[in-house]
């Protein structure tokens, strides 16, 4: 007894209709939006020069957002507290370390060095000898005041050094001729700023009269650990979380700011786990790729996977997978075709963002033959009971 061709015929049949089905691994991306089979939750996108034109036209006004951030404009883009509305008040400032710092603000803790000159009995009255300024300073009570002779306890918190010279000076003025008053912060303790996350050394910065950012902030405490993200960093101040620009801080490539940091706020440095692009399909090797401070092109996506699969690899069908900016909208599929040169150029300019999916479509005749290798074991058992019938 022989297979009847009634069951080759059905087996054949069984190729036609798995080439289209699951089994195969492909997606069905239509290179055009308005396919009757394309989700209304993507639009497919072909890369082009102007398509490219408009992507960096984007960037440039994240940028530029960026840049008016000092101005506490109501702006839209990096700098905005995250999970926030597209328009709020800014209101991060950049640490300049050209400009001139503001006058700093005494506060409960810190310790006041005072002098006044030929009148030691005032500065040091127990006539002890001391080398220590913090030792034989003026503690800021918990509720800013403090005590000097012939000026009584004051309020000396939330007033800037020239102000507490003035005050001591004037109330000396009944005791003493022409008193000689100089005053100073020998310890800076009140205005603190948290630094958490993926850093050598987690822990508290201490504000005092110089200007300080994020990035003396993180200098501070060791730098980043080499799982940080060296893309995003979270500054919370009042109740609002701010997404920093920290690629463009440290490579220049972009405008960005180094915000001024305010007692209170907290500084905290994510891992890399958001800064990956994910490769699939049929490459060398398929995985995660994570971005670094420098801009990440899809040819170097690529090319850190292994490149395409020579044998399997569709040149002419990869696609870019981008998930919305805001609620609403539709992903975006970009598609770039390497089998032609202006595709091989265009891939070296397209830049990836973070949770970008790369995939890799496969050639018909590598689909053709894994349908032909899941169904040959189901043939090979056909034929061994057709023998066995006989």
């Amino acid at each position: 007894m022989t297979i009847s061709k009634s069951v080759l015929g059905g087996l054949l049949s069984s190729v036609v209709l798995l080439s289209g089905c699951a089994l195969v691994p492909g997606l069905r991306v239509s290179a055009s939006g308005d396919h009757p089979d394309a989700s209304p939750g993507y639009r497919v996108i072909e890369v082009t020069p102007e398509v490219l034109a408009s992507l960096r036209s984007r960037t440039a006004s994240s940028s530029r957002a960026a840049e008016a951030l000092p101005q506490s404009a109501v702006a839209a883009g990096p700098g905005m507290p995250k999970g926030g509305s597209d328009a709020v008040e800014v209101d991060l400032v950049p640490a300049s370390a050209t400009g001139t710092p503001a006058e700093y603000l005494i506060g409960p803790g810190d310790v006041l060095q005072i002098v006044v000159w030929d009148h030691l009995e005032l500065t040091n009255p127990f006539g002890a000898v001391t080398r220590d300024p913090v030792s034989a300073g003026q503690l800021v009570g918990a509720d800013g005041k403090i005590f000097f002779p012939y000026v009584g306890v004051f309020q000396a918190g939330g007033q800037t050094i020239r102000q507490v010279r003035e005050r001591i000076t004037k109330d000396l003025a009944v005791v003493v001729k022409n008193p000689q008053v100089d005053v100073r912060v020998v310890a800076y303790r009140s205005s603190r700023v948290q630094v958490t996350g993926e850093v050598k050394n987690p822990g508290v910065v201490t504000l005092d009269d110089t200007t300080k950012g994020l990035l003396e902030a993180l200098n501070e405490r060791g730098g980043l650990n080499p799982g940080a993200s060296r893309r995003t960093t979270l500054l919370i101040r009042s109740g609002k979380s701010y997404e920093v620009d920290l690629a463009g801080l440290l490579s220049g490539n972009v405008p960005a700011i180094n915000p001024l940091l305010k007692a209170g706020d907290i500084v905290h440095v994510p891992d890399a786990n958001n800064d990956q692009v994910f490769v699939l399909g049929e490459l060398a090797r398929q995985g995660a790729v994570t971005m670094g401070q420098q801009e990440l092109t899809l040819t170097e996506a690529l090319t850190k996977s292994g490149g395409l699969d020579r044998v399997t690899a569709n040149d002419s069908g990869v696609l870019v997978f981008r998930r919305p900016k805001k609620l609403g909208e539709s992903a975006s599929i970009y598609a770039v075709d390497l089998s032609r040169p202006e595709g091989l150029l265009l891939a070296g300019e397209f830049t990836m963002e973070p949770r970008d999916v790369v995939y890799v479509k496969a050639t018909a005749f590598s689909q053709y033959n894994l349908v032909i290798g899941q169904l040959l074991p189901t043939i090979t058992a056909v034929y061994q009971v057709d023998a066995l019938t006989q």
